[in-house]
């Protein structure tokens, strides 16, 4: 109900009390639609911990299959550096699948990028950059690459009330590892898009779209999804879920379809330390103003 339709409907409130009343609803509003935009935005200064999950039901070139990528990711940020270490659980169609053994499970290759910002917090527009690296850490060969793998990444972040626009960009390359592995050399870009609806509820669409310079093989999805922002005192949950179907696809296990779900949550640490020192400074300011009145006097 807005504010002319609430001293029109006869509540009782009065013109200062439904002013009031007006007053503390925009801005509760307001609170939530910038915490819907912390929640998405992967540039926050917060520690956060995700539960992510792919399920690929349908592979391209392997009739009868699925796959499954369950990730967990960490963001410590210090400083001005926010480093993001993700590691997979995977299940993948095996190699030489027989009746007792179709897929194999186990880690994946492990993820680590420390992303420097580059503009300020506070900025409409935030740019971070810096590099990326991935371990052979998989406990079979069917999931991961077998390589060291180094590179660079990228990553903008614009946000304008409801809504929050941004990418992701970075390269590898492989440089070490099993000698036997094939060479690996690929491009990622990450494209997403939220909008909110109100009431912590946003429509989402955040792509991975990959490609691989040395089979050469790409896979070019399409999301579309919905998601929940709740806030508490010390987290704040994000829930979502994306089905992504790829456009256009080149290579044998290119997930074909895609269903992308998961929940982030992010610690309020960062802020209610910053909280605290604009606190502790509007304490002394107070302070200090009293003391000069006190000298006037």
């Amino acid at each position: 109900m807005c504010c002319y339709h609430l001293y029109r409907s006869g509540l009782g409130l009065g013109r200062a009390a439904s002013a009031s009343f007006c007053e503390e609803a925009t801005a509760e509003a307001q609170s939530l639609q910038d915490e819907v935009n912390t929640a998405n935005n992967p540039l926050a200064d917060m520690i956060a911990v995700s539960l992510q999950n792919y399920y690929s039901p349908k592979l391209n070139g392997i009739a009868d299959s699925s796959a499954n990528t369950f990730w967990l990711r960490l963001v410590t940020p210090f400083w001005r550096i926010l480093p993001r270490i993700s590691l997979p659980i995977r299940v993948a169609p095996a190699p030489n699948p027989t009746a007792s053994v179709a897929s194999v499970t186990g880690l994946g290759d492990l993820n680590v990028f420390a992303t420097f910002v580059v503009t300020k917090p506070d900025s409409p527009t935030i740019f971070g950059l810096g590099p990326i690296y991935t371990a052979p850490t998989a406990t079979d060969d069917a999931l991961g690459d077998g390589k060291h793998e180094i590179g660079a990444a990228a990553l903008a972040v614009w946000t304008h009330g409801i809504f929050l626009v941004g990418a992701l960009t970075n390269y590898q390359i492989g440089v070490g590892g099993k000698a036997d592995r094939p060479r690996t050399q690929f491009i990622v870009a990450q494209p997403f898009l939220f909008f909110q609806l109100g009431k912590g509820y946003y429509l989402r669409s955040a792509p991975i779209w990959f490609f691989d310079i040395e089979k050469p093989g790409y896979n070019v999805p399409f999301g579309l999804g919905v998601g929940k922002v709740i806030p508490s005192e010390k987290i704040i949950f994000n829930l979502f879920i994306e089905p992504q179907f790829a456009m256009a696809l080149r290579g044998v296990g290119q997930p074909a379809v895609q269903i992308f779900a998961g929940i982030n949550m992010q610690l309020k640490v960062k802020r209610m330390k910053k909280k605290s020192a604009q606190a502790a400074m509007l304490v002394d300011q107070l302070a200090a103003e009293q003391q000069l009145r006190s000298q006037l006097q």
